[in-house]
């Protein structure tokens, strides 16, 4: 493997960033054209007119016209682009005032029975639930974005030499753990059509062990800004740690302390009941454990930094060490520790998931996007034209007419680029009979009356869309901080370094990224994931920017400052140069080889988990959350968010609860 000294970076045209890609441009998925001369709050994030873009058929490319690009396909920066935040960054700070005159509100004269905050899955199955228990219903869905599903994002591309397109996920990767949902999130896959046993079939489960590519967690990058020199180490099957690591770039004494928390972990919690050990983890980061209680040195906790981020979206030195000993992660096998059930002090989503063993197969594709376009479709039927009932298999290639989300003759409509900007009672919360639902379009306030409202937008934009709530319940919103995200998506010609180098899945130990993987092995309906070496790919790269030795709020906003700072030109660079280090000695050139690029960036990602380590009030309550998901009058509360815990089907559970509480007096 690839031991190069540490050196200054390669030249933009060595690492290919003159040559021309399927992408965008460098203006945050905005058009050339519109930055030239459309305020940037009115940006689509649209390719420019006449632009050639790719349809979501399976085979061919179409030039698209004015206002007709298909989401999915957009490339470029995309996630929370500077488009979809600028109306609540302006809210937030207190200058709506100066980007739009809000005292001409715009009356639309529309009224719904039900307005909804937020397209992502929690929004659009409180939609769902609140259709079922209320058939005919007029509903509004709002959203800041272009597109629908929040996190659950679709990416399309169209690679040379594959004539079906080639399908991505850009935030939430799959159902996971299913056999935990409840009976209300089971049951809304299930009329969807989603049956999640057929992932068995769908997911190929020796596609990995065909091309003999090592098991994740065996294959770790050791970057030269952190170890003095790069070095791939890949773990051949049946090898030890030390045989594995022996010619990673770490002294003798740091090797002997990494085989020790792997091989050899002793039990540095002497003295101790398993009840004290526990509170004594519960206080400590996992890399404060590790310095402070093992004894090791710098080089280990480099090694060790970036082991907790793709699960947790934050490193070492801020993920508590009771949780990382229930992951499974190294350095407590030695303190005897019973396992036989979490401890209270564990975090939530710890405690939940710790009887369960579900493969992580559950996968569609485009991730969790299914979902989403299915509940879509559930909602509108003629969002896919033609299209009367769509499952499982069908959704992962219907092309859905965006057109169509917003119609007149329709009893939903989803309006996507519309970012609520006020929710307040028609009188008093107490006796109002009416809700004023108030959203920012094509430069101008727009105005909308409701019975009732969903806010299952992020909560920590409740506390400036309802003034209404009292001071308590918008300080607890306020703490529903999300820990910030990137998702890449890497178009590759081919994956045979991957199949040459043997490893299917990289741990960098630092830098703009945590993870680069393939792409996961799965094919259903009629969607054929590549099967030969030389066929174009996928290969997902995950940032978790939050800053460490910091709480998970305040690691999650510095992280998220400047991850929102950065343009699409400073993310290509570094992807190319990442996989030029990591897959250079299999034959890989960034300048020959990456042929797209589409970078989801999300600064308000997942739902933070509440730890002991970090919330005074975790585990014995009450939380910030129960407060910020209290009723106000007509409005209800949603989003994982109110939970927290950044997982699809608790996001569905929340819709539900919040629709339920509709039905209260």
């Amino acid at each position: 493997m690839s031991d190069q000294p540490r050196r200054n970076g390669p030249s933009d045209e060595e690492l290919g960033m003159d040559r021309k890609i399927s992408r965008r441009d460098f203006f945050d998925g905005a058009s050339a054209a519109a930055a030239a001369g459309i305020a940037a709050v009115a940006l689509s994030g649209c390719g420019a007119p006449g632009e050639r873009t790719w349809s979501a058929s399976p085979r061919t490319p179409v030039p698209a016209e004015p206002g007709t690009d298909y989401p999915p396909g957009m490339e470029g920066l995309r996630g929370n682009t500077q488009q979809a935040l600028s109306i609540p960054h302006t809210i937030r700070d207190g200058r709506l005032g100066s980007v739009v005159n809000t005292s001409a509100v715009s009356d639309t004269g529309e009224h719904y029975d039900l307005v909804v905050v937020g397209a992502g899955i929690s929004g659009l199955a409180a939609a769902y639930f609140y259709r079922k228990k209320n058939p005919g219903a007029k509903v509004l869905i709002l959203d800041n974005h272009d597109e629908f599903g929040g996190h659950a994002r679709r990416n399309e591309f169209h690679a040379e030499g594959r004539d079906q397109v080639l399908i991505g996920y850009g935030g939430t990767q799959a159902i996971d753990t299913p056999s935990i949902y409840s009976d209300t999130a089971m049951g809304l896959l299930k009329e969807l059509g989603i049956e999640v046993d057929k992932f068995e079939e769908f997911f190929d489960q020796e596609f990995y062990n065909r091309w003999d590519l090592a098991d994740e967690g065996d294959t770790v990058f050791f970057r030269a800004e952190e170890f003095g020199r790069d070095h791939l180490a890949v773990r051949a099957e049946g090898a030890s740690v030390r045989e594995w690591l022996k010619d990673a770039p770490v002294s003798p004494e740091a090797l002997d302390e990494i085989v020790m928390l792997y091989d050899e972990p002793q039990d540095w919690l002497p003295g101790l009941s398993d009840g004290e050990k526990k509170e004594r983890l519960a206080r400590l980061t996992y890399a404060g454990y590790l310095r402070d209680v093992v004894g090791v040195g710098d080089e280990v906790l480099a090694y060790v930094e970036t082991l907790t981020s793709d699960e947790w979206a934050v490193p070492a030195s801020t993920w508590g060490a009771l949780d990382a000993w229930g992951e499974g992660y190294p350095g407590f096998d030695g303190l005897g520790l019973d396992d036989s059930r979490a401890s209270p002090l564990n975090s939530f989503s710890m405690r939940r998931f710790w009887d369960f063993e579900d493969p992580y197969i559950h996968h569609f594709p485009d991730g969790n996007a299914s979902i989403a376009r299915l509940l879509v479709h559930a909602l509108i039927p003629g969002s896919v034209p033609g299209e009367e009932k769509l499952d499982m298999e069908s959704v992962v290639l219907a092309e859905f007419d965006y057109s169509k989300l917003d119609t007149d003759d329709s009893d939903v409509r989803l309006r996507l680029q519309a970012p609520c900007t006020d929710l307040r009672h028609d009188g008093s919360p107490s006796s109002a009979e009416r809700v004023f639902a108030t959203y920012h379009r094509d430069g101008g306030l727009h105005r909308v009356t409701a019975d009732h409202v969903v806010m299952a937008a992020w909560h920590v934009m409740g506390k400036y869309l309802m003034k209404e709530l009292p001071s308590s319940q918008r300080n607890a919103m306020q703490d529903a901080s999300k820990q910030p995200l990137l998702y890449a998506n890497v178009v590759v010609r081919n994956w045979r370094p991957w199949v040459e180098l043997g490893m299917r899945h990289i741990r960098l130990t630092g830098g703009d990224w945590a993870v680069a993987q393939l792409d996961y092995p799965v094919s259903m309906g009629g969607y054929e994931h590549p099967q030969n070496p030389d066929e174009p790919i996928v290969i997902q790269m995950i940032g978790a920017p939050s800053a460490g030795v910091q709480s998970l709020k305040q690691g999650a906003i510095t992280g998220r400052h400047r991850t929102l700072k950065r343009d699409f030109a400073s993310f290509e660079r570094s992807i190319r140069h990442t996989l030029n280090r990591t897959l250079g000695d299999g034959g890989f050139d960034a300048k020959r080889d990456i042929e797209a690029i589409t970078v989801n960036r999300w600064g308000h990602g997942y739902a933070r988990e509440y730890t002991s380590l970090w919330d005074s009030f975790w585990p014995d309550g009450p939380t910030p959350a129960e407060r910020a998901r209290k009723r106000l009058g007509r409005i209800v509360i949603a989003n994982s968010d109110a939970a927290p815990n950044a997982y699809t089907d608790i996001a569905i559970d929340e819709a539900h609860r919040a629709v339920e509480e509709l039905g209260e007096a």
